[in-house]
């Protein structure tokens, strides 16, 4: 398979149609679930990839190998591609909370599973509750300014609730984080 030229959510998508036949499901998480809603606000370079069939790493490292990538340490890469895969977890979650529904995107490779925009948001937001992440913040902001017009308030706090803002800190930056959300969203 030729990887040049392919944007990250064809890489994932190739990937992701590879190993079905294998009986492996991947959904994109983390940072590279935001690249693939709105690619133009942030570029993960890293595809990061939940395992919800739970199949073991050897499986999957045979899988990769046939069409190319080469397991090096926790990732794998391709000459092909400056896209690496990190394959992260077996169930998705957002912060403590296991999601179980997620977006496909359809490309002329493949389709692929990802967290739907508003929970990629939130695991940016809990990265700036938990570590201090102040660039994660920036990419929720960003996230929600350009996508606007697909996203509501609602849907967004609906995300944001799963997450764990029980110490002080944490509720002081989770309120910084609602006032920048939404400004994003309903500011035109």
């Amino acid at each position: 398979m030729n990887f040049v030229a392919m944007s990250l959510v064809e890489v994932a998508a190739a990937v992701a149609t590879h190993l079905r036949v294998y009986g492996i499901e991947v959904v994109i998480v983390g940072g590279s679930a935001i690249t693939s809603h709105v690619p133009q606000v942030y570029t993960s370079m890293d595809i990061d990839f939940a395992v919800t069939s739970g199949s073991d790493r050897r499986t999957i490292a045979r899988a990769l190998n046939e069409i190319g990538f080469q397991q090096r340490g926790r990732i794998f890469a391709h000459p092909d591609t400056t896209y690496t895969l990190d394959f992260v977890a077996d169930t998705p979650y957002s912060d403590r909370e296991p999601v179980y529904d997620f977006a496909e995107i359809r490309t002329s490779i493949g389709s692929v599973r990802v967290y739907h925009l508003e929970d990629a948001i939130a695991d940016r937001i809990a990265a700036f509750l938990h570590w201090s992440d102040s660039e994660s913040l920036d990419v929720a902001e960003r996230s929600a300014t350009a996508a606007r017009d697909r996203l509501t308030w609602e849907r967004i706090d609906v995300a944001l609730q799963r997450l764990d803002a029980s110490t002080p800190e944490s509720v002081r930056r989770m309120a910084l984080a609602r006032e920048r959300l939404r400004r994003a969203i309903t500011e035109v």
